[in-house]
């Protein structure tokens, strides 16, 4: 049985309107990473949304369902969702800063996060984390005084310390600097690594998707087209070959 479950998905743009994601399915084992790319607009970052119950009306999740480790996600109230937002699944967002507090140390942040998993050790975790994505320098400083790929290693820092089950990173590496993405792809690796979390890689990517996943659920015009590994994604359809072999041409 996988670790996250997406079965059946389908949103649509309020009941009976336009549909954003049809009859979307596939499933992230305990501990395998798989990648979820397509091309810009396919409806990736909405099958994200849909998972942390963060879509807002009038885009609904009209039919399906989401479940990790057996537990429908789409069918908890707000405080049962937030109960597993962090510990259960934890998402890693495109723009880092607009999950962190402008106001707050990076520092204070990473050890309130801990403290949510347990309080007497949450310095020491907090702190251990920080070094872990070479932050340790930067603990005392805000999020505003960072860069992208800081912040966005801050966020892996709080996943270290929260240890949840399934990690969804949204797009972590665009806009960065090669250079950037190199560490922040670094820090998602020590991540998984360390607490041994399942991983949907949201991406456009291809070069970062092949360094982190062994294979993908190709997602096109909202709805899957292919999935697999590389090699089998390889002759399955036009968006997956499409796919598929950009990625091949970027990786030699």
């Amino acid at each position: 049985m996988g670790r996250l479950i997406v079965e059946g998905l389908s949103v649509t743009v309020g009941p009976g309107g336009p549909r954003l994601l049809d009859n979307v399915s596939f499933q992230v084992a305990d501990g395998q990473r798989r990648a979820l790319v397509g091309r810009s607009g396919s409806g990736k970052s909405l099958i994200a949304a849909s998972v942390m119950r963060l879509l807002r009306p009038p885009v609904v999740a009209s039919a399906g369902r989401v479940l990790l480790d057996g537990t429908d996600l789409l069918l908890l109230d707000r405080e049962a969702v937030r109960g597993q937002r962090g510990q259960g699944v934890f998402l890693l967002f495109q723009s880092p800063g607009s999950a962190l507090n402008p106001c707050v140390t990076v520092e204070v942040q990473v050890r309130r996060a801990a403290a949510r998993r347990d309080a007497a050790t949450a310095n020491e975790r907090a702190d251990e984390a920080l070094a872990t994505v070479g932050l340790r320098e930067a603990a005392r400083h805000y999020p505003f005084e960072l860069s992208g790929g800081m912040r966005q290693r801050v966020l892996i820092a709080m996943a270290l310390v929260l240890e949840p089950r399934v990690l969804i990173a949204d797009e972590p590496t665009t806009g960065l600097d090669p250079l950037t993405q190199a560490e922040v792809l670094a820090g998602i690796d020590a991540f998984l690594r360390r607490t041994g979390a399942s991983l949907l890689f949201i991406t456009h990517d291809l070069r970062a998707a092949g360094v982190l996943c062994q294979g993908a659920v190709v997602l096109d015009q909202g709805k899957v087209v292919a999935e697999g590994s590389w090699d089998a994604l390889r002759g399955s359809g036009t968006a997956a070959d499409a796919l598929v072999d950009a990625a091949r041409r970027v990786a030699e």
